[in-house]
């Protein structure tokens, strides 16, 4: 009888993760890299808090905030310096595939704004170039989440990204986010 109910419990808790209502704190993040060799100096990461809720059972909204930092040193002539900033606002829609189990599927779309600022130094004293852009960001992926507990679950989501803005025409890639989320049920 104990048995019988552990497990009617823990199918509660597995659903209660993904049911109306619930709040959802959220941190990914994507896109590092680092690099350094002989004559080049790069570093680049994404950093994605976001939140959300439940609206119905399986089906949350919400919205993310993208903060990311890229630098680029060549060890040329003066040295030439590239770092950009971004920080965009992406609402995101999310639907988990039923399950009582500890593994989830999901997939999720985004689409939002993000604000980018470059500065750029070519190695020529004095010479340097500033700028900053508006990009319309859009992705679609499919993710996967194991809950380590009833309110934590460790997720990765592979998304295909479309970006495009004022200095480029659209490009897209894939993009692999690996993060962890809280659940908070309303009660």
């Amino acid at each position: 009888m104990p048995l019988l109910a552990a497990a009617l419990l823990a199918s509660s808790a597995a659903q209660a993760q993904t049911a109306q209502g619930t709040r959802v704190l959220g941190l990914s993040g994507g896109n590092f890299t680092f690099q350094s060799n002989d004559n080049i100096k790069r570093f680049s990461g994404t950093l994605m808090p976001s939140l959300g809720i439940f609206v119905a059972d399986n089906l949350a909204v919400g919205v993310a905030v993208p903060l990311g930092y890229s630098r680029l040193k060549l060890d040329v002539a003066d040295g030439i310096t590239n770092r950009s900033l971004t920080l965009g606002v992406l609402p995101w829609l999310r639907y988990y595939l039923p399950s009582e189990s500890k593994h989830q599927v999901f997939g999720e779309l985004s689409v939002g704004g993000v604000l980018s600022s470059y500065r750029s130094n070519n190695g020529i004293p004095g010479e340097s170039y500033f700028d900053t852009d508006v990009h319309f960001a859009g992705s679609a992926g499919l993710g996967y989440s194991y809950f380590i507990t009833p309110a934590v679950g460790l997720e990765g989501l592979l998304a295909y990204q479309r970006i495009t803005g004022n200095s480029n025409s659209g490009n897209g890639a894939l993009s692999l986010n690996l993060g962890f989320r809280i659940y908070l049920p309303r009660n």
